[in-house]
């Protein structure tokens, strides 16, 4: 029960657990770009501003405790026209090892606050470290949300090089691709350029959840 949802981080398109849309179903060259972790008001104003000169739009999955301190970044990313979905409350290292109930409070919390600012129901979730087990997945099923996966991780929160982040997802990418990307490290809008023109450059088209 332990080490599989451990694994499970690594491949959450393995579907353990937990079904979750973890690329398009489509054969066009479509890709997604997703960011973890925000709001937060160092970094996300750039990369913002960053997707809008782009033209693209993006799903940003955000944590509770965040949209307290910061909800006209959570306000500005909905009137940018991007997708908001539920990251949990804490994002504490332990929390996939929380109970159901603690799970819920964790999720509907998050839904309420987001829903308070943009006035919209909150459709979806991704699960911290991509972690999924028996107490997330019912929880999930019991509050109706879509679990948003990704097939290519960039490792942006740990490499100390944006040229090896893009070459990663350079080789990487297919037909429906979800990128994972964080929204919250410094540099966030220039490795976020780059990646789009990577993209861009090999023919493929960035789209929304």
């Amino acid at each position: 029960m332990v080490l599989a949802p451990l694994i499970a981080a690594f491949k959450i398109e393995w579907g353990i657990y937990l079904s979750s849309t973890c690329r398009l179903d489509t054969k066009e060259k479509e890709v997604v770009l997703t960011f973890d972790d925000g709001p937060e008001n160092e970094n996300l104003p750039e990369l913002l501003d960053l997707l809008d000169k782009k033209g693209v739009k993006s799903t940003f999955f955000f944590i509770g405790k965040y949209i307290v301190e910061n909800k006209e970044m959570v306000a500005r990313t909905d009137l940018a026209g991007h997708n908001i979905g539920i990251h949990t409350y804490t994002h504490a290292p332990m929390l996939p090892f929380y109970s159901v109930k603690r799970l819920a409070h964790e999720i509907y919390l998050t839904k309420h606050l987001i829903k308070s600012i943009i006035n919209k129901d909150v459709t979806m979730f991704r699960p911290p470290f991509g972690v999924t087990n028996p107490n997330i997945a019912y929880v999930v099923y019991r509050t109706k949300l879509k679990s948003i996966g990704w097939n290519i991780r960039s490792f942006d929160t740990v490499s100390n090089s944006d040229e090896k982040v893009v070459a990663r997802i350079s080789k990487r990418l297919k037909a429906g691709s979800i990128i994972l990307l964080h929204s919250n490290i410094k540099g966030a809008a220039t490795l976020a350029g780059k990646v789009i023109d990577e993209v861009r450059g090999k023919g493929y088209k960035i789209v929304n959840l």
